[in-house]
């Protein structure tokens, strides 16, 4: 919200009303004095303006929350080692795919044999579909002397998605309420395996698996590296900890000359039993049991910043608005439709997509979304036969392929809000 219009042009608006006054002196006067005059007083209006609202967003106190989380994915050989900002998952993504077949006809009487993990570029829906454990698709493996014919099978990779299901749990160890992740890449991750190898010389190395995807071939992609705003650091207790005011726990102080500033951090040491987390001066402060100094295992999550990848990077922040803020700490209800479609269009995310509706069902044709938080299994709900609660989306990008993934975090944000429904979206 501004003073003036956001398309005011003060300098035009001066020049029109200038072409009115027909006699020339009356003109340059009225340009050399009154105009600058105008234009400084509309710059000081805007200045005290801003600082006003500067002023009174300051006033309210921030709600306690966690770090944004930014997820992304990019091909192995594009990744720029010495990025400071977004990180692989898991480091060992970086080494090339190497196939360790010697045991394979041991493995494939017991179970499929593990190749590769596939990027599937492609809508939820398609991807629904290919996540289909009867499909068997054909292929052929190469050694270096001899191709066989083989029958190859795919899975969900569940690795990374068992990472955010461990930062859930971080969170509630850092005293953190969950803000739940947006990483749509996450879900169209598959692992390739080898059911059935025609004639197989188990004496040979597998040099190369070749899968046809057939219709799917050309939105499968290899050697993706899942990326987050997430570094592994380990740092020492800077001081000796000193003991508690309850005589039973330590201080154990992290100066801030060893974080990074405006960074945000995790503790993620499970072992050690933490009573208080808190911030002083820029000083980490923990409390623990541990009377000795402690190697602490941190989450550092780095700030958003504007670097462009091949793939658009994904966060699950919010906007900073002054009404925001306010209804975060006063912890409003969402009890309109207008209150929901102000809280889903606080998320970043949501330039995406445009709140249309809302309508109550008893059952629905066809599932577009997914719950991002699937792994929490101790909600309290208020019964097992639930009414659905649909949500109308409109795609300003229609053709995107992340837009029912992205309408899927944001209605699992929406199932915090309304327990004794199940929601779900859907794209009009």
């Amino acid at each position: 919200m501004n003073v003036f219009d956001n398309d005011f042009d003060i300098e035009e608006y001066i020049q029109k009303r200038l072409m009115e006054i027909e006699n020339l002196e009356s003109r340059r006067i009225f340009k050399e004095a009154v105009g600058k005059l105008f234009l400084q007083l509309h710059g000081e209006i805007e200045k005290e303006y801003h600082a006003l609202s500067e002023r009174i967003y300051d006033e309210v106190p921030l709600a306690i929350s966690g770090p944004e989380i930014v997820t992304n994915i990019i091909s192995r050989k594009d990744y720029d080692v010495t990025d400071t900002y977004l990180f692989p998952m898991r480091k060992e993504d970086l080494n090339s795919c190497e196939i360790e077949a010697t045991s394979l006809l041991e493995t494939l009487k017991k179970q499929p044999f593990y190749l590769y993990p596939v990027f599937l570029q492609a809508d939820y829906l398609k991807v629904a579909e290919f996540n289909n454990p009867l499909r068997i698709f054909k292929g052929s493996v190469k050694t270096q002397h001899n191709e066989y014919t083989a029958s190859f099978i795919v899975r969900p990779n569940m690795y990374y998605r068992k990472k955010i299901e461990e930062l859930y749990y971080i969170f509630q160890l850092n005293y953190l309420p969950w803000q739940s992740v947006c990483c749509p890449y996450l879900y169209k991750l598959f692992d390739v395996y080898i059911v059935d190898i025609e004639n197989w010389d188990n004496s040979e190395i597998i040099t190369e698996a070749k899968v046809n995807f057939e219709e799917y071939e050309s939105s499968i992609f290899y050697e993706y590296v899942p990326l987050w705003n997430i570094q592994q650091i380990t740092v020492k207790t800077s001081t000796y900890p000193e003991p508690c005011l309850d005589k039973i726990n330590y201080e154990h102080k992290i100066f801030q000359e060893k974080l990074i500033k405006n960074a945000k951090y995790l503790i993620t040491n499970t072992n050690e039993n933490i009573t208080n987390i808190r911030w002083k001066n820029g000083d980490l402060i923990i409390s623990a049991a541990n009377e000795n100094p402690v190697d602490w295992q941190l989450y550092q999550c780095n700030m958003k910043i504007d670097k462009k990848y091949p793939n658009l990077c994904i966060s699950n922040g919010r906007k900073k608005t002054f009404s925001d803020k306010l209804r975060n700490y006063y912890g409003q209800n969402i009890k309109t439709k207008q209150e929901m479609a102000r809280l889903l269009s606080s998320f970043y995310v949501s330039d995406f997509l445009e709140f249309k509706d809302v309508s109550f069902n008893e059952n629905i044709s066809q599932k577009e979304t997914y719950s991002v938080d699937d792994f929490i299994l101790d909600e309290l709900r208020t019964g097992k036969n639930q009414q659905i609660l649909l949500v109308d989306f409109r795609a300003k990008q229609p053709d995107f392929y992340l837009n029912r993934d992205i309408m899927s975090f944001l209605i699992s944000i929406l199932q915090m809000y309304f327990l004794e429904y199940k929601c779900y979206g859907r794209l009009v």
